[in-house]
């Protein structure tokens, strides 16, 4: 029996989150500081997450692809 091992693996994925700001354009400078644990930390803070199969979003929506 083989012996598993731990192997790192890149995930890219789309968060889409609520940045509270006078502008989209100072909610995207807010965004851009933040680190990686701030942008994860306020994405949990904000569930429910929507899953999807082989699919993607459109305006809030699901697209098959």
């Amino acid at each position: 029996m083989a012996t598993e091992k731990i192997h790192d693996v890149i995930v890219n994925m789309d968060i889409m989150l609520g940045v509270p700001s006078t502008s989209l354009e100072e909610a995207y400078n807010k965004v851009e500081g933040f680190s990686t644990e701030k942008l994860l930390s306020i994405a949990l803070e904000q569930l429910p997450f929507q899953e999807q199969e082989a699919g993607r979003y459109v305006e809030g929506k699901p697209t098959l692809n």
